[in-house]
């Protein structure tokens, strides 16, 4: 059988392609946050490549290299070489650089390896990342929460707009388009922050609806500045408009139902509250709400609680305030927070 040259070389560079992914892939499970990780990195590259240095650059200072000449700041200039970005979540955090003597070329299929190899390292450290994870646990519960949103609203929205069709046609016809927007956007709605007064736009059809349900037992107020400017986890108000509707106004009532829906300014952090005067809670159906300890059933309440604390920390999770016979009060704070590069991506503070 003939040799083929060409196909043993590609070959090659195959297999010295997975050689080398397998090595630092485990190597980047934890991260690239030390400078021995990081010194590991450049040793299994100098040695499983035909180059006389590699370098871990941050900030434009060596962090670690490997080689058998020394890149230093008067000799760099000097070598051939080239380099690639390190990123993580989209953030350049540092720079692979690959010098050869000066008689020497760095070929084409080199370039592609370097290339390759700095994909293969930001990627593994984009999916290794919290961030990476808590962004995909957010999506998976805000799809939990549409999810129990949509089936349980829509058949009580259309029993309503049904029985208003014959006596009360301008009124239903009002309703589906308040139901129209509000399915809009609930499926609209993405993972990202939102402006405070787009979630009260969507509580407002949801209201409508409700209202439209419940008749005159209850009045909505909302107590929010206009110049109000912060942003909040998208649906993180609906359900608890929906507790204080479905569980506060339940049973006999002393008096009209009344919910108050504020935004308040503290020292270092915005409170966003729902506040009724309904049947109130015990501490201890409290406990259990945000423990999740009604498993699948009622975990509108829980779902918010877990999705606060992702986004502005465990302890700024949901705080719930009530008496029984009194009322209820569920609120949550947005820390105000200057703004880093990273903050900025993720949109995770109120400024």
């Amino acid at each position: 059988m003939d040799n083929h040259p060409l196909k043993d070389k590609a070959d090659k560079e195959i297999h010295l392609a997975f050689d080398i992914a397998t090595q630092l892939i485990p190597l980047l499970v934890g991260g690239l946050d030390s400078q021995k990780d990081c010194q590991r990195v450049t040793s299994i590259l100098y040695d499983m490549l035909d180059f006389n240095a590699v370098v871990f650059r941050v900030e434009d200072q060596i962090f670690a290299q490997s080689g058998d000449v020394e890149v230093t700041v008067s000799n760099e200039a000097k070598l051939t070489h080239m380099a690639v970005d390190i990123k993580k979540d989209h953030i350049t955090i540092g720079t692979l650089e690959f010098y050869k003597f000066p008689m020497y070329d760095i070929t084409d299929v080199e370039k592609s390896m370097v290339i390759g190899i700095g994909k293969l390292i930001s990627t593994q450290l984009t999916f290794n990342s919290k961030d990476y994870y808590s962004s995909l646990r957010s999506k998976a519960e805000l799809k939990a929460l549409q999810a129990q949103i949509n089936p349980h609203f829509l058949f009580n929205a259309l029993n309503t707009i049904s029985a208003m069709c014959r006596t009360e046609p301008l009124t239903a016809r009002k309703l589906l388009i308040h139901l129209s927007n509000y399915f809009r956007a609930t499926i609209e709605t993405s993972p990202d922050l939102v402006e405070i007064h787009k979630e009260l736009n969507t509580i407002s059809y949801y209201l409508e609806i409700e209202k439209a349900r419940f008749g005159d037992r209850f009045d909505v107020e909302m107590d929010i500045p206009t110049n109000m400017d912060i942003k909040v986890p998208p649906l993180i108000l609906q359900p608890l408009v929906e507790n204080s509707i479905k569980h506060g106004f339940s049973g006999t009532m002393r008096e009209k139902g009344k919910i108050v829906i504020s935004v308040r300014q503290f020292e270092g952090y915005y409170e966003v509250g729902v506040e009724d005067n309904g049947q109130g809670m015990e501490p201890e159906l409290i406990e259990k709400v945000l423990n999740g300890g009604f498993g699948d059933k009622k975990i509108g309440l829980y779902n918010v609680h877990q999705r606060l604390m992702e986004v502005y920390g465990e302890q700024n999770g949901l705080i719930i305030e009530s008496t029984p016979g009194v009322g209820t009060k569920a609120m949550f704070h947005v820390p105000i927070r200057r703004r880093s590069g990273s903050d900025a991506i993720k949109g995770y503070y109120s400024r």
